[in-house]
């Protein structure tokens, strides 16, 4: 294979974050089979991003959210969520992102993510170091928790758990900056609704090498390699720091409906 030039996968995620800054404010957005929004950013940056992938890698394959699965049988294949936070995009928040992940053999292994409108792009290759810029990140390894420590918590959340962790909850509105706000060590943790490997493919590569853990309620490692068909997580992810990770799920129950 060609080897991983991690610049030049920035360098994409930065051009992507053009595209969608000149349609920020200034676009509606349609409603998917499953009522969730796309609009024409996302449609544009995944293509710019096949295109560039396939140009350099032709021998990986694609998956992404917006032109689907492709060959998915392959020792490479990467995972796009060219506009991650649509909702959040349109709603004129600053939290969307450009989500680039790359698997091997159906396990994270390098991932870009950029947030345009902060500038701030997060990234790790297989050397196994994560960057918000050219600043090397890690999770928090406090092991007490203050009232103005917080968490991440799904746009549902409300109406899908009870949570009583004692600092406090925000929705940024993206996956992918869910992982990235714990990876660099701002957030204590994140609580994640049934996300699809594009949501979450860079960020878990990002989280890991950070220092950072992902399991689902259930305790069990979040495994990748079934989502390469396009399934959405069956479970809920709990993602943190080996620390405060069993603290952190004394605080939320799923309320049975």
């Amino acid at each position: 294979m060609n080897e991983i030039n991690i610049d030049e996968i920035c360098a994409w995620a930065r051009a992507g974050g053009d595209t969608a800054r000149k349609y920020f404010n200034h676009i509606t957005g349609k409603r998917k089979p499953d009522r969730t929004w796309v609009t024409q950013a996302d449609i544009e940056i995944e293509q710019f991003l096949r295109a560039q992938i396939s140009d350099l890698y032709p021998e990986h394959g694609i998956m992404g959210e917006e032109q689907g699965i492709g060959s998915i049988d392959r020792e490479f294949v990467w995972s796009l969520d060219p506009l991650d936070g649509t909702a959040a995009f349109l709603a004129g928040l600053s939290t969307w992102c450009i989500s680039i992940g790359l698997l091997r053999w159906g396990d994270p292994y390098a991932g870009v993510i950029y947030l345009p409108m902060l500038d701030d792009c997060y990234w790790t290759d297989s050397n196994g170091v994560a960057y918000r810029n050219d600043s090397v990140i890690r999770v928090s390894d406090t092991n007490v928790i203050d009232n103005n420590d917080w968490i991440s918590v799904s746009s549902n959340a409300h109406r899908n758990f009870r949570i009583s962790f004692p600092g406090k909850t925000r929705s940024l509105g993206s996956v992918a900056a869910d992982f990235c706000y714990v990876s660099r060590g701002s957030s204590l943790g994140a609580l994640i609704g049934r996300a699809s490997l594009w949501d979450m493919a860079a960020g878990l590569s990002i989280l890991r090498a950070a220092g950072g853990v992902a399991v689902t309620l259930g305790g069990k490692p979040v495994e990748t390699k079934p989502l390469l068909g396009g399934l959405t997580h069956s479970e809920a992810i709990l993602v943190s720091t080996p620390v405060l990770l069993d603290q952190l799920h004394t605080y939320i129950q799923r309320v049975e409906r």
